[in-house]
């Protein structure tokens, strides 16, 4: 059972775009087979043993664990934060950036300069100042990665390609929007809550495995989700470990994945689903090929 997401037209405008969504009403569907057609929030409830295998947490099997986005971003995105499960159970906001393009002046922003404290971060946005000389702003380039902890103040900037790794939430604190018209609703007192008191930045370094097969670059490793990068040229074997649902996500050329269940080619840019029960299965990619591989974590939670 592979489930694929399909392109949105090549002449639509994208900003956000969800290639794998078990939300309610924004859910993606399988692309091809018997299955074709379904949406991946009733696969979680027909299917979740098959798509998460025997996972100790049983709110998992009625709730897919993650999100995947691409964004691409004409302007800057808002400033803003997220909650914590502590804060909103079941809505906390863990997300990283794989930044895939930037144009030469795009940057971002990721936490605050300095000394600067969230509080100063709102007060300035109540007096209609913006608060963007507090912010850390960074340059953008394609490889680059960020790591955003719920209560992390941040914004995108303009002419910035990136795949959005996240847990399954759709919370947003909208902090300041730059004086776009007409006016979208800002959430001072709710993003005051829940910004965190550490506003550092998490810029993460790839830590190259060697042993696994093929070698590929940890990514990330958080107690949400892990994510690896393999470069691949010809037929690779890989398996799931029977505990934990895969996503799989070529940047740069079209990919076959094989299974005994069946085959599914999926264009750069979307989204294979694999679940837990998989086993054994072959990427064939059509030339040398960007991967991204994403996980929920493992049983046992690590530290961000």
């Amino acid at each position: 059972m592979l489930g694929v997401v399909p392109p949105t037209s090549p002449t639509d405008a994208i900003g956000e775009w969800w290639l794998i969504s078990a939300r309610p009403g924004s859910a993606t569907c399988v692309v091809g087979g018997p299955l074709a057609g379904t949406p991946l929030d009733q696969l979680v409830t027909e299917h979740g043993d098959a798509l998460f295998g025997p996972l100790p947490n049983a709110c998992t099997r009625d709730r897919f664990p993650l999100l995947l986005k691409l964004l691409d971003t004409a302007l800057p995105l808002s400033i803003q934060v997220h909650p914590s499960d502590d804060s909103m159970p079941g809505e906390g906001k863990t997300e990283s950036w794989y930044f895939v393009a930037a144009q030469p002046d795009a940057h971002f922003w990721l936490g605050l300069k300095g000394d600067a404290r969230a509080a100063e971060v709102i007060a300035r946005a109540r007096r209609g100042e913006s608060p963007e000389p507090l912010l850390a702003r960074h340059a953008a380039r394609a490889g680059l990665l960020a790591h955003l902890p719920p209560g992390t103040i941040h914004a995108l900037g303009a002419g910035i390609v990136a795949v959005e790794f996240q847990t399954n939430a759709n919370t947003t604190w909208r902090i300041w929007d730059w004086g776009r018209q007409p006016p979208r609703p800002l959430h001072l007192d709710e993003a005051a809550r829940d910004a965190a008191a550490n506003q550092r930045p998490h810029l993460l370094q790839a830590t190259p495995d060697p042993t696994h097969s093929p070698p590929c670059d940890r990514l990330v490793d958080c107690d949400a989700y892990e994510v690896e990068r393999m470069q691949i040229r010809a037929p690779t074997h890989l398996t799931t470990d029977g505990a934990r649902v895969e996503i799989l996500l070529s940047l740069s050329c079209a990919l076959r994945v094989r299974s005994e269940a069946g085959a599914t080619d999926a264009p750069p840019g979307n989204a294979v689903l694999l679940p837990a029960v998989t086993g054994d299965y072959v990427l064939t990619p059509h030339g040398p090929c960007e991967l991204l591989r994403f996980l929920p974590a493992r049983a046992n939670p690590r530290t961000s």
